[in-house]
């Protein structure tokens, strides 16, 4: 610190000794006058040598040293702040790094800037000069003057990258008949000159994700890795790690953001790619922990809680589902954001209205408020399928049949056509119908368990008992199918085989009212009465308003 303090005194008094000794050598004969002029010049020549040989290096070496060692960046930047005159390779490595810490402390314009006297200092000096104009000014709509002199900058200096990436931008901006492939054969040029260049290299991946150019992003995206995975340069791996996601690459997302610490993590794109990247290689209790410290640190974030609703989703947790989506209505933007937003929220809302909770005439009433190009991809469309549930099954059957003049072998529609016909009780038209049906719709529970209703409903009970049992091996979760089995084995007079079905389906929903009454007609049938109050009781338990159970457990008290 001694030294530093002492340092501007040194000065003065070198330059108080000169001016001196150059007046009196002027007093005494004054042809020596020219000795001061000369004596400045050298003095200015032999400062900046001595701190090119000497001083810029030491500070070059020190700040290296405590970047490596991870001390504060702003450090490291007011280290090399005071190398103002360093100029070939070493003023190169000195404005890269500078460049380098003040990206991490997110001072991106300057970082832009250091990175620029970076590649302008390996220049000569009359070079720089005049190569340096061409970042003076960088016009919006630039003439055919100005992209001719940006071509001669480039074979004044064809090793800058930056003259490139800025002759692409300006050739983008002059709106001229071939200027996009001009523009994208400079970029591509300036690729493997900006190796050393982090700003410059994502600007290009992030151009190559928007214009569909992948090679080139790809390529960016290598170097970025490769040579500038420094967790403290906060280039957009957000959007590299979506890219990935896209493309089918969920464990190298995960290795690109894997690693930022949680202070680096201010945008919610990192915390996205790091869950959708754990979900998609099946470690859901992974996306969910990460998920949890993403919505601590951001509370803010529309996208995180949307994440968070479809991992609870994964996880059965249907309360914390249902409650991020309460939270992430309390974030949505104001403005043309909001409104898309507010659109996407509600499709997510009536899904789980529809599916979770079971209540499509709430899921008719958001759809409806949601334009008909933005209500998801669902096959068959979701409102569709809420109004079969809702039983308009007229007004749906023709709907689906004119989706199916358009895409004739689709499973989906031609069972759901086959349901509205179950919904318009034409068990005449629908058995021969799903008897027509292909080996695909064959693969699916509801084809047999909508022939096994159509038979039932035709009294051919034995295969109706058969397609309805049938449709509950294939998918033995489905409480309907469990029902309807254990009814089909009722109407044969075999109890105990309804039995257990409606045992099953107790143990899909261990609160359902219509198990556990038809659980008590089962016992009561079996000559177990006890056995029947015991569950009819239990059903007033769950279900306190149940007519049916009062009236039954009712007509048991009374014998």
């Amino acid at each position: 610190m001694k030294k530093v303090s002492l340092r501007p005194v040194l000065g003065i008094l070198l330059i108080a000794v000169v001016v001196f000794l150059s007046l009196e050598g002027f007093r005494r004969d004054p042809r020596f006058g020219w000795i001061l002029p000369l004596t400045v010049l050298a003095g200015a020549w032999l400062g900046w040598a001595i701190r090119q040989a000497w001083l810029y290096p030491s500070r070059l070496t020190r700040a290296e040293a405590m970047w490596a060692a991870g001390e504060p960046a702003s450090t490291v930047a007011e280290c090399l702040s005071r190398a103002p005159l360093a100029t070939g390779e070493l003023g190169y490595r000195i404005r890269l790094l500078q460049s380098a810490a003040h990206q991490s402390l997110g001072y991106r314009d300057r970082a832009w800037l250091d990175a620029l006297d970076a590649q302008l200092a390996r220049l000569p000096l009359w070079k720089r000069l005049v190569v340096s104009q061409a970042f003076r000014r960088v016009p919006d709509a630039p003439s055919f003057r100005r992209i001719a002199w940006g071509d001669r900058f480039i074979r004044l200096a064809p090793r800058m990258a930056r003259l490139r990436h800025l002759q692409g931008i300006l050739l983008l901006r002059s709106g001229r008949e071939d200027a996009l492939h001009q523009a994208w054969t400079r970029f591509e040029d300036a690729l493997p000159l900006a190796w050393d260049d982090p700003l410059v290299l994502e600007d290009l991946m992030l151009a190559g994700f928007q214009h569909g150019r992948e090679d080139v992003a790809e390529r960016a995206l290598a170097t970025l890795i490769s040579r500038h995975g420094d967790p403290r340069l906060p280039w957009d791996r957000g959007a590299a790690g979506m890219y990935l996601l896209r493309n089918g690459r969920p464990a190298e997302a995960l290795g690109l953001v894997g690693g930022l610490p949680r202070d680096r993590r201010n945008q919610p794109l990192p915390w996205l790619v790091e869950c959708l990247s754990r979900r998609r290689m099946g470690d859901i209790g992974g996306a969910w922990r990460t998920v949890e410290d993403a919505v601590g640190q951001l509370p803010d974030a529309f996208r995180l809680w949307m994440e968070r609703y479809q991992i609870a989703l994964d996880l059965e947790r249907d309360a914390e589902a249902l409650g991020s989506l309460a939270r992430a209505w309390r974030t949505l933007p104001e403005g043309t954001e909001g409104d898309l937003l507010r659109e996407e929220w509600q499709l997510r809302r009536a899904e789980f209205a529809f599916w979770w909770e079971g209540d499509p005439a709430f899921a008719k009433q958001l759809l409806e408020k949601i334009p008909p190009d933005r209500r998801g991809d669902h096959r068959p469309p979701l409102l569709l399928q809420v109004r079969v549930a809702l039983g308009e099954y007229e007004a749906a059957y023709g709907e689906v049949a004119t989706l199916l003049q358009q895409a004739p072998d689709d499973t989906d529609l031609l069972l759901l056509q086959a349901d509205c016909l179950a919904g318009l009780e034409a068990w005449e038209a629908l058995l021969p119908y799903l008897n027509g049906l292909g080996e695909s719709c064959r693969e699916r529970a509801e084809f047999w368990h909508l022939r096994g209703l159509a038979r039932a409903n035709l009294a051919d009970h034995v295969p109706a008992r058969l397609d309805l049992e049938h449709a509950v091996r294939m998918d033995p979760r489905n409480l309907g199918f469990l029902m309807d089995a254990g009814h089909a084995c009722a109407e044969l007079g075999d109890w105990d085989r309804a039995e257990s079905h409606w045992r099953q389906a107790l143990q899909v929903d261990s609160q359902s009212e219509e198990a556990l009454i038809q659980l008590a007609e089962a016992r009561r049938e079996l000559e177990d009465l006890d056995g029947a109050r015991r569950y009819l009781r239990e059903c007033l338990l769950h279900h306190p308003d149940s007519t049916d159970a009062q009236a039954r457990l009712a007509e048991l008290e009374a014998n």
